[in-house]
């Protein structure tokens, strides 16, 4: 199979993940890597995957909530409480 084939195959296949959005964590991330910043590298993940999985996730998570606002902020605020304890931890490493 040519190159060509090979690409156009691609837009075949239905990512859950919008494209844009790996491409900027794939540049973040490379970035943190070429400035030798493990710890970015580590909160890109940790924040993208928490995005990700309310992003693929979500509706059914909701569902399972039974509509409750409260479970949505809970979710998200505990999310992002995890990932400042691990920004702590990371920059205060001895």
């Amino acid at each position: 199979m040519d190159l060509i084939g090979s690409i156009y195959n691609l837009g075949d296949i239905n990512l859950a993940i919008p494209a844009w959005q790996m491409a900027v964590y794939i540049g973040l991330v490379t970035i943190f890597m070429f400035m030798h910043e493990t710890r970015g590298c580590l909160v890109t993940t940790y924040l993208f995957g928490l995005y990700w999985g309310y992003y693929l996730y979500g509706s059914d998570f909701l569902t399972a909530a039974n509509g409750v606002p409260a479970v949505t902020t809970a979710y998200i605020a505990f999310g992002l409480l995890l990932a400042g304890f691990s920004l702590i931890a990371l920059f205060y490493e001895k």
